[in-house]
């Protein structure tokens, strides 16, 4: 019998196409490929680990315009909420492998963290260097109660 987060992977892989994506060293050779997979204007680097789906990398493709990322990120809400498992991913801006996409990438922390956060997202934030993580729909109680002593009060 399947788990719910197999059920949410079938769904995922039903629902979107392969979109693999080689990098390369900065001499040009190639390093290897990432399995992501496309959704609308966008691409995912998705891990389903043994409790939560986690977003990896998350680009939007050159040529597509603001919000690109937006119905993939939804989807992927629909699935936790259907399946009843957890969204988690590692909140830091990166530059994404060539082709670039024409718009802008977030590049910016706090900007990153908000988009996460309009999106329904819950972050916890550890403080520096600690990364910031994002959960959707909630963070796991046994995960809040690890960090406790590194957030904020209130």
């Amino acid at each position: 019998m399947k788990t719910p987060l197999q059920y949410a992977q079938q769904e995922w892989e039903d629902n979107t196409t392969p979109h693999p994506k080689e990098h390369f060293y900065e001499n040009g050779k190639k390093q290897g490929t990432d399995e992501f997979r496309k959704r609308g204007q966008a691409i995912a680097l998705v891990n389903w680990g043994c409790e939560d789906i986690e977003i990896t990398k998350l680009e939007k493709l050159p040529g597509a315009g603001k919000g690109a990322a937006n119905p993939l990120v939804n989807f992927l809400k629909e699935l936790a909420n259907k399946h009843h498992i957890r969204i988690s991913c590692q909140v830091r801006p990166y530059t994404p492998d060539k082709p670039f996409p024409d718009e802008p990438i977030i590049t910016e922390q706090e900007k990153l963290e908000a988009w996460y956060e309009k999106h329904g997202f819950q972050l916890i934030t550890q403080g520096k260097p600690a990364p910031t993580w994002a959960w959707y729909p909630d963070v796991p109680s046994n995960y809040a109660d690890d960090v406790s002593g590194f957030l904020p009060e209130g």
